[in-house]
This record gives structure tokens, C-alpha cells and sequence, in this order.
């Protein structure tokens, strides 16, 4: 027996004897005559044909895939020159602007600051009844009255160290006077901010006899 089968290419072309293709013929041959039997003795109904709508579907277009954008070509380099010379600018003129001033008035000098204030200065002080000398004997038994006026140099330490006569209307007071200055008078010496200084005085003594 020879048997045809469809290869690849769509022809049959006439196979080789195999017992296993034999075999596999006959049973289709056997499974097509119980078929066609069964049928006509109605042993298989035939079923009623249903219509069926076909309907067209398009099928889903799928795009084109989408190509990437070509990267463009990168441009050759430019070749950098190696010595770039620059050319100064020529320099403008400077053009001077004289601005011109109003004369202004002139104005008198500032007056120099005054001084410093001078320390406070204290004459030296004495009591009225540390002046009175002795009254001269001689005089006071003529009963002679009069004045005397010295002028003294009162030292820091508040000691007369020197006495002259300015006046007097007898000399006798006079002599009484100065030496009873330079023994016996004693001061609160005078002062210059505060600081005991040397000074002069003038004084007046009246000689007068008490009823």
C-alpha cells in the first residue's frame, strides 16, 4: 500500500513502509466508515445549523515603532589659535573741568580760648587783737598818741619774716611796731588753691591812751 502525507513544501510525496504508518492509515480509514454509517442509520442526529453573524473586526493597528532622532554629528573643533594678540585702545585726552567757586566771605578768625582760671587766692588772716604792740613808755607818760603803718612778709608758715615802715607820726611806734611784728604776730598763712603761700600785708596800729 502506498501512502501520501504533506511535507513542508505542500506536495505529498510517497513515504517510506513503516508498519507504524500503516497501521495509522487504516484507523482513519476504519474511523471514517463507522462514521458515515452511524449517520445513516441515525444513530447520530445531525444537528440544526445556527446561524451565525460574522462580523468583520479590524484588527489593532499597531504603529510603526517610533526611531530614535539621530544624534547629530558633532561639528569638527575649531583649531584655537595659540597667540591671541590684543591691540590696545588708544587713550582719550583727559579734558579738565575747572569748576568754578564763588568767593565766599571770609570769616574772622575764631578768638583765642580764654585761660585757665586762676586758683583761688586767700590772704592770710591774723585777729585784730594779735596786732596791738607794747605802747612805748616814754610816750605813754607824755601822753603821746599816734599811728603806724608797716607792711610785712608773711611766710607759708604763717611767720613774719620781715616788716618795714610805711608810715608813722613818731618813730618810737614805728620801733615798736616792726619788732613787735617779727616776735609776736602769727598768721593763717595765705593760699592759692588750696596750698599754704607766701604773701604781704599792710597794717595799721593806733596807738591810743585809755582814760
Amino acid at each position: 500500500m502506498t501512502v501520501y502525507r504533506q511535507e513542508n513544501s505542500g506536495f505529498l510525496r510517497q513515504s517510506r513502509h513503516s508498519p507504524s504508518a500503516i497501521a495509522i492509515v487504516i484507523a482513519l480509514h476504519g474511523a471514517a466508515i463507522t462514521a458515515a454509517f452511524l449517520v445513516k442509520s441515525g444513530a447520530i442526529p445531525i444537528q440544526e445549523m445556527i446561524p451565525i453573524d460574522v462580523i468583520n473586526v479590524e484588527p489593532d493597528v499597531i504603529p510603526p515603532p517610533i526611531e530614535p532622532p539621530t544624534p547629530p554629528e558633532n561639528p569638527p573643533a575649531t583649531p584655537m589659535a595659540t597667540d591671541l594678540v590684543i591691540e590696545p585702545l588708544p587713550l582719550r585726552p583727559v579734558q579738565r573741568v575747572e569748576t568754578a567757586f564763588n568767593d565766599l566771605p571770609q570769616l574772622p578768625p575764631a578768638p583765642p580760648p580764654p585761660p585757665p582760671p586762676e586758683p583761688e587766692f586767700l590772704q592770710a588772716q591774723i585777729h585784730p587783737s594779735g596786732l596791738q604792740p607794747p605802747y612805748p613808755s616814754r610816750l605813754l607818760r607824755q601822753e603821746v598818741e599816734g599811728t603806724c603803718t608797716v607792711r610785712v612778709h608773711v611766710a607759708a608758715n604763717g611767720r613774719v619774716d620781715a616788716a618795714e615802715a610805711v608810715r608813722s607820726t613818731n618813730p618810737a611806734f614805728c620801733e615798736a611796731t616792726t619788732g613787735h611784728a617779727l616776735r609776736r604776730w602769727r598768721f593763717e598763712p595765705a593760699t592759692r588753691g588750696g596750698r599754704p603761700v607766701d604773701s604781704w600785708q599792710q597794717h595799721t596800729v593806733v596807738f591810743q591812751i585809755n582814760g
